[in-house]
C-alpha cells in the first residue's frame, strides 16, 4: 500500500514552451524526462451486492483497476507534443499492443477514494503490483476447465477488439491464420469430423469441447493473454488511453505535463494500426505535482512533505493554479447499483 499527495491543473497549449522553460529553469533539468503510457480501465465482473441487515454495516468494496504499460513504438517516439494535434487531420497511427511478442511490465493499481473535509492538497491511499507479461510456450490440448468456458471469446479475440472497436461484435473476425495474431483458440463440436478419433472425452463433457489450434508457421508456440490473466482475476476492460508527455522532479516532488489520446473510433479499420485522436479537442495540457510515499511513512513525514506540494503550489501560481482535485471525480469504487 501506498499514499500519494496530489495536486493538479490544466493549462492551454499556446503556454506550453512558457511552461516548460519556467520548470527547466526552477527544477535545474533541462531534458525532463519523456512519459509514453498505455492504459486499460478494468471492472470487476462480479458485482458484489451484499444482503442489507438491520445493524449490519457492510465494509467491503470494489474497485475499478488501472493497468498501465509502457508505449514505445515508432508513433509514440515521433509524435511531438508541442505540436498541436488536431482532431479531424491526425495521423497518430499506434501498432496494437497485443500483436507483437515484446515482454511487457503491467502496473495493476487500485485507488482509495481520496480523504474527506477541507484539505490543502488531496491525499489517497492506492495498492498497485507489477506483472511481468511473456509469451511462453503452450502445449495443444484442451486446457483445464475448458468445459466451463465453451462460449467465452477467445483471448485473441478479445485483443482483437481491444484494438478496433470493443463495442462492436463484427471486430474478432479479422482473425485468421493471415492475421498478427498467431494462435486462435476454436471451438469445435465433439462429434465434427475433425476432431480425431483418439481425441480423450469423458461422459459428463458437454457436447462442445474447446481445442488449441496453432496456426501455420509457428508449430509450437503460442502467446499467452494478459486479457487472459484479467480474466481469470474477473476483471474485464471497459476503456482504454494512451498519454504523452514530459516529467520534472523537484525533490520529491514529480510535475507531470501531458495529453490523453483516445481512439478514433470513425477511422477505418486497419489491420495492424489504431488512429488516435486527443480526449481534449482543444489541445489543452494536463498538469500533475504529487509525492508517493510507502506503506508505514510518519504522520511528520507526510505534514512536511504537504508544506512542500503547498510551497511550490505557491511559487507557480502566476504560471499556473495547481488545485485540489474533486474528490468525488476521483471516486473508483463500483456502484453495487449497477
Amino acid at each position: 500500500m501506498g499514499h500519494q499527495l496530489l495536486l493538479t491543473s490544466c493549462i492551454p497549449h499556446n503556454n506550453f514552451t512558457q511552461t516548460v522553460a519556467t520548470l527547466q529553469a526552477l527544477t535545474g533539468s533541462r531534458k525532463p524526462q519523456t512519459i509514453n503510457t498505455y492504459t486499460l480501465l478494468t471492472r470487476p465482473r462480479n458485482v458484489f451486492k451484499p444482503k442489507f441487515e438491520p445493524g449490519k454495516v457492510n465494509q467491503i468494496e470494489q474497485f475499478y483497476m488501472k493497468c498501465t504499460t509502457v508505449w514505445d513504438d515508432d508513433a509514440a517516439q515521433r509524435l511531438d507534443i508541442a505540436a498541436p494535434i488536431l482532431k479531424d487531420s491526425s495521423d497518430i497511427n499506434v501498432d496494437r499492443l497485443f500483436a507483437g511478442k515484446e515482454v511487457k511490465h503491467w502496473t495493476l493499481q487500485i485507488s482509495d477514494i481520496p480523504n474527506a473535509g477541507k484539505n490543502q492538497v488531496s491525499a489517497q491511499n492506492f495498492y498497485e503490483s507489477t506483472v511481468v507479461h511473456h509469451h511462453t510456450i503452450v502445449k495443444e490440448g484442451p486446457p483445464p476447465g475448458a468445459a466451463a468456458k465453451d462460449n467465452t471469446p477467445s483471448s485473441t479475440q478479445r485483443e482483437n477488439a481491444l484494438g478496433t472497436n470493443p463495442h462492436t461484435e463484427s471486430a474478432p473476425k479479422h482473425i485468421g491464420p493471415g492475421s498478427a495474431i498467431d494462435d486462435a483458440i476454436e471451438v469445435v463440436p465433439a462429434d465434427s469430423p475433425e476432431l480425431p478419433a483418439s481425441n480423450e472425452q469423458t461422459s459428463d463433457k458437454p457436447a462442445e469441447d474447446v481445442e488449441m489450434t496453432e496456426a501455420p508457421g509457428n508449430p509450437a508456440e503460442t502467446k499467452d493473454s494478459f486479457l487472459q490473466f484479467l480474466e481469470d482475476l474477473g476483471y474485464g476492460v471497459v476503456n482504454q488511453y494512451w498519454t504523452k508527455g514530459i516529467r520534472f522532479f523537484q525533490g520529491d516532488i514529480v510535475i507531470e505535463i501531458f495529453k490523453v489520446l483516445i481512439r478514433d473510433d470513425d477511422a477505418p479499420f486497419q489491420e495492424s494500426k489504431i488512429k488516435l485522436q486527443p480526449l481534449d479537442e482543444s489541445n489543452a495540457f494536463q498538469i500533475k505535482a504529487y509525492i508517493s510515499f510507502p506503506k508505514g511513512t510518519s504522520v511528520d513525514i507526510i505534514n512536511k512533505r504537504t508544506k512542500d506540494l503547498t510551497s511550490l503550489q505557491a511559487t507557480l501560481h502566476n504560471l499556473f493554479d495547481l488545485k485540489v482535485p474533486d474528490r468525488m471525480c476521483m471516486d473508483s469504487r463500483v456502484a453495487r447499483s449497477q
